[in-house]
């Protein structure tokens, strides 16, 4: 292999890298964004249920039928929010497999990291660090 070979194939790589980091950033701050939204939007219906049951007088049957339902609700927006921080581990765990295989491919040609001219990041979800298994088996925190 030549060098110019080499020098092209690295920058071929380099360029994949960026593209597939700046995707999984993107993916990423989506995925919080949502859960953001998701838990503003279940604090606010949670203080307007409160202000509606405090101001009306249910009797305790239908008081009873109106809270099942509503833990019903809560019951599938904490489902949601639980799929979409498992989705977020999903792919933080895979940007960071990215980052751990274009690492070993580049010493594999002989490339030290240092010459990429950037510090790739490793993601995390809350601060907590993700295992080391494909990222399919994510384990997502209970």
């Amino acid at each position: 292999m030549t060098q110019s070979e080499r020098d092209e194939l690295y920058g071929k790589f380099v360029k994949a890298i960026h593209e597939v980091q700046q995707k999984s950033n993107f993916k990423n701050l989506l995925l919080e964004k949502k859960l953001t939204a998701l838990a503003d939007t279940l604090e606010k219906k949670e203080a307007q249920l409160n202000e509606v049951l405090s101001a009306s007088n249910l009797d305790p049957t239908a008081l009873t039928v109106v809270t099942r339902k509503l833990e019903d609700v809560l019951d599938s927006k904490n489902s949601a929010i639980k799929d979409l921080q498992y989705e977020l581990a999903r792919v933080c765990k895979a940007h960071n497999d990215l980052i751990r295989t274009y690492e070993a491919k580049l010493q594999s040609f002989g490339v030290p990291t240092e010459e990429l001219g950037f510090k790739p990041l490793e993601s995390n979800v809350g601060g907590q660090q993700l295992g080391r298994g494909p990222a399919g088996l994510v384990a997502a925190p209970t």
